[in-house]
């Protein structure tokens, strides 16, 4: 485990493109950084134990190294795109199947689902090429009486 964590301190925050968009949409005063870097780390990255790292970083003194370098290039962006209201609050807990179920029908977003943008083509769907496979009855041959 003490490898996952020496890769997510040398993870290179700022060079990834979609947490640093996570990271100006996120109203800082409601998330800790760390806890923010935890949680794209372990979804986009690999696997890692909060809890874990956190005592472990404490333990060795390396604790707030590449923590206070992001913080550092996060308070360089101007404090409008960091506080940008968000329609609903970031979830970090899992969700069970009914409360999924529950906002499905209520037509809420589920947190932490891509939304993909799908468009009709308007085309006209192309023919099939193959051959039809035959039905099991269609291949018997006829028993002989």
């Amino acid at each position: 485990m003490e490898l996952v964590f020496t890769r997510f301190d040398s993870f290179d925050f700022e060079a990834d493109q979609r947490f640093v968009d996570v990271l100006k949409s996120v109203n800082r005063t409601e998330t800790d950084l760390l806890d923010l870097k935890l949680f794209f780390y372990n979804r986009f990255v690999e696997p890692i134990d909060r809890a874990g790292y956190k005592q472990w970083s404490s333990s060795s003194g390396m604790r707030g190294c590449p923590v206070e370098q992001l913080d550092q290039t996060a308070s360089s962006h101007s404090d409008s795109e960091l506080t940008a209201e968000t329609s609903e609050p970031t979830e970090t807990k899992q969700l069970s199947f009914a409360e999924v179920m529950q906002l499905v029908q209520e037509g809420k977003e589920v947190p932490g689902v891509t939304k993909v943008d799908i468009e009709p083509s308007n085309q006209n769907p192309t023919p099939s090429t193959m051959e039809r496979m035959l039905k099991p009855w269609e291949t018997a041959s006829p028993s002989p009486e």
